[in-house]
């Protein structure tokens, strides 16, 4: 219990030093407030002085960072956000994860930092494998917000890792592959999602995306066979049979909803059926 006081009263000190620092510069320069900060020692330094208490300092020095920056007084406390989350709290204990976490929130929602926010979770990435919270994060941050739909995917595939990933993870990287236009893949992964469904709501849903996918990837085919027929023969084919009859087609293909696809006026395949997820 008294290394525990010392360590708490040695974390105090440490921020008082700082706050006093900071008076006594700002009086004699007119520093901005949120210099104090930068008194506070790298986590690698602080492992030194926490008598083998890091992660103990480390939950002390993150509640003081939801105080500090929860106090809208200070107009520069999101000047060393980097410095306090990932030089200090991370490199005290990596694998406390809250921090990443509530960290990468204040960068990308209250600072508007995002490049910050994702060199905090791919920190807390790389240091808590199996943890599959952290790249989710990482993955929705890239999707929702830089919509930089390949970096999503891979974020979503490194949360996918870990076991106790949710169902949802695996929805989220299924689109990603739509998103960056490989329709096909992201099929194959919602027809999965779809097969192994253990409620109505997830078969509902992945069905919704299984419909309009295969609708997509029908009528991409088609266009293929029906380019195919004209290259061959001189010009469109007027009807699907055309392509069945030039051995092009085995059969005459039916969309999800049983209903056979045709050939529009301008010669491209084409559906009656509507798409589900239209306006969504």
């Amino acid at each position: 219990m008294s290394a525990l006081r010392t360590l708490a009263a040695v974390l105090l000190g440490v921020l008082i030093a700082g706050n006093a620092m900071l008076r006594a510069e700002a009086l004699r320069k007119g520093t901005p407030a949120g210099h104090h900060l930068l008194y506070l020692p790298s986590g690698r330094y602080l492992k030194v002085i926490t008598f083998g208490y890091e992660g103990l300092a480390a939950d002390l020095i993150y509640i003081w960072s939801i105080q500090y920056y929860s106090n809208y007084q200070i107009e520069d406390r999101y000047d060393y956000l980097d410095q306090i989350y990932r030089r200090v709290i991370a490199e005290l204990d990596p694998t406390f994860v809250a921090p990443y976490l509530v960290g990468s929130m204040i960068m990308s929602v209250e600072a508007g930092r995002d490049d910050l926010a994702l060199k905090l979770l791919e920190e807390g990435t790389k240091r808590n494998p199996g943890v599959w919270i952290v790249p989710f994060q990482a993955g929705y941050l890239c999707y929702s917000k830089l919509h930089d739909y390949a970096c999503a995917k891979e974020y979503f595939r490194k949360a996918l890792e870990s076991p106790a990933a949710p169902a949802p993870v695996r929805r989220f990287y299924a689109e990603m592959y739509n998103k960056l236009g490989d329709p096909r893949t992201s099929l194959r992964h919602w027809a999965e999602i779809h097969d192994t469904a253990d409620s109505d709501y997830v078969r509902q849903v992945s069905w919704m995306h299984v419909h309009d996918l295969r609708i997509e990837v029908d009528l991409e085919e088609l266009n293929r066979v029906i380019e195919r027929y004209r290259e061959e023969k001189g010009q469109y084919p007027r009807r699907l049979e055309e392509l069945v009859r030039a051995g092009l087609l085995a059969a005459l293909p039916i969309d999800p909803e049983g209903k056979p696809y045709s050939i529009d006026p301008n010669g491209k395949a084409s559906s009656v059926s509507r798409r589900l997820l239209e306006g969504r």
